[in-house]
């Protein structure tokens, strides 16, 4: 099974990436969605014990995904960050080292609803903050999925849409996807701590599935 896959959707092209990103070529963009990074330290703050890394292991992905498709641009769409308590030193440090690296990619966060109470972010960081409606070449971006106009198109996040995969005598889980309805592209969320929702999928609708860095279309 490949690590990306080439879809057209309303007249735009699209590459879904293994590692939970949209890249278009077009905009030499490379679209994520959910990040909530420092989800773990904001846990370990209220007593609950959780592994630490999961920044940094977001982060890797998101490096390997600019160095496999060259993209320019990265556009995080909405909860970058989980609460305010999310921004711990370390957390902090780990995306400072990731923007050093980075320091040819322009980056773009669409305000989220964590990202709200999270305030404003350190002012040296090289983030570009936009509103849910932007739209960049004909494609509108967001956070929470909305009804979409005939004819339009819609990238965004928030639900982190997964698919329950079965046999008639097994059952495989939940794995994440993205998922195209009525116009609307919803990405999987990338961060390694966050939870699922499992989507239902209406006639018409279109899903692909992410699983041990491979994708493969499912319906």
């Amino acid at each position: 099974m490949p690590q990306a896959i080439d879809v057209e959707l309303d007249g735009h092209s699209f590459q879904l990436l293994a590692d939970c990103g949209l890249y278009r070529p077009s905009q030499s963009m490379l679209f994520v969605a959910d990040t909530h990074f420092g989800k773990e330290a904001t846990f370990r703050r209220h007593g609950i014990p959780v592994p630490s890394g999961s920044t940094d292991a977001t982060l890797e992905k998101i490096a390997r995904m600019l160095n496999q498709t060259i993209a320019r641009r990265l556009c995080i769409l909405g909860d970058m960050f989980h609460e305010r308590s999310s921004l711990s030193n370390g957390v902090r440090q780990s995306l400072e080292n990731f923007f050093a690296d980075q320091c040819d990619v322009e980056f773009i966060l669409v305000r989220g609803n964590h990202d709200i109470s999270v305030g404003r972010l350190p002012k040296d960081w090289p983030i570009q903050i936009v509103e849910p409606g932007m739209i960049i070449d004909k494609v509108a971006i967001g956070h929470h999925p909305i009804e979409v106009p005939p004819g339009d198109i819609y990238l965004c996040g928030h639900i982190h849409p997964a698919i329950r995969v079965s046999s008639r005598t097994e059952h495989f889980g939940k794995l994440p996807c993205f998922w195209y309805s009525r116009g609307q592209l919803v990405l999987p969320a990338i961060g390694e701590f966050t939870g699922t929702h499992v989507v239902k999928l209406a006639v018409g609708d279109r899903a692909w599935i992410t699983t041990q860095g491979e994708i493969f279309s499912y319906r």
